[in-house]
């Protein structure tokens, strides 16, 4: 009889605690919110939400046929939300050509820093391409050098950074620097691009382009610049710098590089203000790159309705 009545008293105490702490959080009989309402809610705000970034993403009009366009790999993406406008070929290994230049500014600001000195030896002179004017002896600022090879893509600027790094050390970091951005499909073999065995992909140039402007920004700002006077820390001497991008100069322009050899043809890799978005744009193997770039943006203007 004793052990009866514990077993009741047991069962009795659970089912007053579980009226009271249980049955109010299912509002069974109770004023307070319902866990079945809060879900509802939760659920029904997630879908309003993403209902309306659907509706801000630009819809294909499909009656617009595919432009005519002469690049072996391009891609045209949305920096702001990711919508893919247009890709082809876009994992396709293709020379990397002066792109590589782009890897070598993030190896340089990374891990040289923009404050040391460089010097211009003969054997950088020996490098092929006098973009750049640079005089053996000198001794340049590593920001300086910096811009010196974005904007005029100076071979001898990019040989003198992985000469006072050491060959074997630059295309060490450059290897992390490229597998800490993602970059799993490109391979490069020095720091100028002179190279033709440097090869990477139209998408793993826009993930480089987008670590760029979350990482290191400055060094899509300075490929924005169109003069330059830089002067030797060890000379009088003036050098003026131009930059040889031709869309460097346009209002539209965020940054970007451009890369030739007779190999690869004609890349280009920018990030442009459009319709109120960034836009990243890749062009790889093109026969005129500029001429696909603004058949690519017109293409997109007809082919997607922007909200």
């Amino acid at each position: 009889m004793r052990k009866k009545i514990i077993i009741f008293a047991v069962i009795v105490v659970a089912t007053i605690i579980f009226m009271k702490l249980v049955l109010p959080i299912f509002n069974l009989g109770s004023s307070g919110s319902s866990v079945f309402s809060t879900v509802s809610t939760t659920t029904s705000s997630t879908v309003e939400n993403y209902d309306n970034e659907l509706k801000k993403m630009p819809a294909r009009d499909w009656s617009v046929l595919d432009p005519n366009l002469s690049a072996e790999g391009i891609l045209m993406e949305s920096l702001d939300n990711n919508f893919s406008f247009y890709r082809y070929n876009a994992y396709k290994m293709w020379h990397l050509a002066s792109l590589t230049k782009l890897i070598t500014a993030v190896v340089v600001v990374e891990n040289v820093g923009l404050d040391k000195r460089i010097p211009i030896s003969t054997s950088t002179m020996a490098v092929e391409g006098e973009a750049g004017n640079l005089e053996a002896g000198e001794v340049y600022n590593s920001e300086d050098l910096l811009k010196i090879m974005l904007m005029e893509s100076s071979n001898r600027a990019a040989a003198a950074f992985e000469e006072y790094i050491g060959s074997d050390k630059f295309l060490s970091l450059a290897k992390e620097t490229m597998s800490k951005i993602g970059m799993t499909q490109t391979v490069i073999y020095d720091s100028s691009g002179l190279n033709d065995a440097n090869e990477g992909t139209a998408s793993d140039i826009y993930l480089l382009l987008k670590y760029i402007l979350e990482n290191d920004p400055e060094i899509l700002t300075w490929t924005r610049l169109t003069t330059l006077s830089v002067q030797p820390l060890n000379s009088s001497r003036i050098n003026i710098v131009s930059n040889i991008d031709p869309i460097a100069s346009r209002a539209d322009f965020l940054g970007g590089k451009t890369g030739t050899t007779p190999a690869a043809k004609e890349n280009l890799a920018t990030v442009l203000e459009f319709k109120n978005q960034r836009i990243v744009g890749v062009i790889l193997g093109s026969n005129s790159r500029f001429d696909d770039l603004n058949t690519l943006l017109k293409w997109i203007s007809t082919a997607y309705k922007f909200y």
